[in-house]
């Protein structure tokens, strides 16, 4: 797996997801992230039964206003035998207007062979948040 390989697949899943957290796509998200560690602002998970518990619990239905995530800056390295990608988001609420609410990080480690992609960990950072 040559660098620009490796980046194409860590833009893929950070981009989707950014989808599956803006859907708030509980299935999706134990789907793509239940067999890895993660961790985020609000709480996370090392164990995949504990993966759709978190996630019913930051995403309860119907409950939060719409947004959107946007990813940019997005960085990727060899570490070790897998990747590591930094990459940066805005969070948007979408309201009478668009306002951004959230600036943060995703960091990704990522075992890639060929085209199946593992994320082993997600960590999201919040470094600023709207009042």
């Amino acid at each position: 797996m040559n660098a620009a390989e490796a980046r194409h697949h860590a833009a893929n899943l950070l981009h989707a997801y950014a989808e599956i957290a803006d859907a708030q796509d509980v299935d999706a998200a134990v789907a793509l992230l239940g067999d890895a560690e993660v961790e985020l602002p609000s709480g996370g998970f090392d164990q995949p039964e504990d993966a759709r518990p978190f996630f019913e619990r930051i995403w309860p239905r119907r409950t939060t206003r719409p947004h959107r995530h946007d990813v940019t800056n997005l960085f990727v390295e060899p570490e070790g035998a897998d990747w590591r990608a930094c990459a940066h988001y805005v969070r948007w609420m979408i309201e009478d207007q668009p306002v951004v609410h959230t600036l943060g990080r995703y960091d990704v480690l990522l075992t890639i062979d060929g085209d199946a992609l593992t994320v082993r960990r997600l960590t999201v950072a919040r470094e600023w948040t709207r009042a």
